[in-house]
């Protein structure tokens, strides 16, 4: 049979097709982007997980608005975790996700920390009131705009109605994890941060942790992408299964 120009084109998109499909399917990794405050718990999950099942997980880590970017504009993944429900509903409305895969997974609490050597000690819930008069110099949050975090300490200081004596004090930063480093090494006197962050670091020390009402819930929700094959849920029931709770706890962070 004489093949046509058509029959040509439409046996190269079927073939391009199934060797797409195939080289999906078994591919021996699974791509997790997660918001950079869960860089040390995820990596843990992550490396033990391949250490058991030998399946590598390819691990993208910033602030949950960019990671929700990437994934608009194309980047390819498995399994999103977002530091912000907002972010995954932006994504699901854009059906950059399966719906039915939205979970929340962990909880977290937001801290007021200093540096490790600073004179400003514990406070307690009257004393905050003051905060703003706890100290002269900048306070480092992550930014509002795409940092969750960043999100819920300007709702706190909204709700204090520190505003007026803090907002020219800011000093945003790109993601919690550089929030932290501004107060580890001295460009800020104070900082807003996640509970979890604080206790990894030696360099900081935390003065207060804000009540949960203070804001709105800080809960790290996920979802898979439309398409989802089999290592994705087997890496989910890992992350969510008794090892994997274990290792949320040890890194600071509540599980249901």
């Amino acid at each position: 049979m004489k093949l046509t120009l058509k029959h040509l084109f439409l046996l190269l998109i079927t073939t391009y097709s199934l060797v797409g499909c195939s080289s999906t399917e078994d591919r021996n990794e699974v791509t997790l982007f997660a918001a950079s405050s869960l860089t040390d718990v995820i990596t843990e999950i992550a490396h033990e997980y391949t250490l058991e099942k030998g399946v590598k997980v390819r691990l993208n880590f910033a602030s949950s608005g960019i990671l929700a970017r990437q994934i608009e504009n194309g980047a390819g993944f498995d399994y999103y975790v977002s530091a912000s429900k907002e972010w995954i509903d932006y994504l699901d409305s854009l059906q950059f996700i399966a719906s039915n895969s939205k979970k929340g997974i962990a909880k977290n609490s937001l801290v007021a920390i200093v540096p490790i050597d600073s004179n400003i000690g514990k406070q307690d819930s009257v004393s905050i009131n003051q905060f703003p008069q706890l100290f002269k110099g900048r306070l480092s949050i992550g930014d509002p705009l795409h940092v969750p975090a960043g999100k819920y300490a300007h709702q706190i200081i909204k709700k204090y109605l520190w505003q007026e004596n803090l907002d020219r004090r800011i000093l945003p930063a790109k993601n919690v994890r550089d929030a932290l480093f501004m107060v580890e090494m001295g460009e800020a006197e104070m900082g807003m941060v996640y509970l979890s962050d604080a206790k990894k670091s030696n360099k900081v020390k935390v003065i207060f942790e804000f009540k949960k009402e203070d804001s709105d819930p800080i809960e790290y929700y996920a979802a898979t992408k439309i398409i989802k094959d089999k290592k994705t849920d087997d890496f989910i029931a890992f992350l969510n299964g008794d090892k994997g709770r274990m290792i949320w706890k040890k890194n600071g962070f509540n599980v249901n």
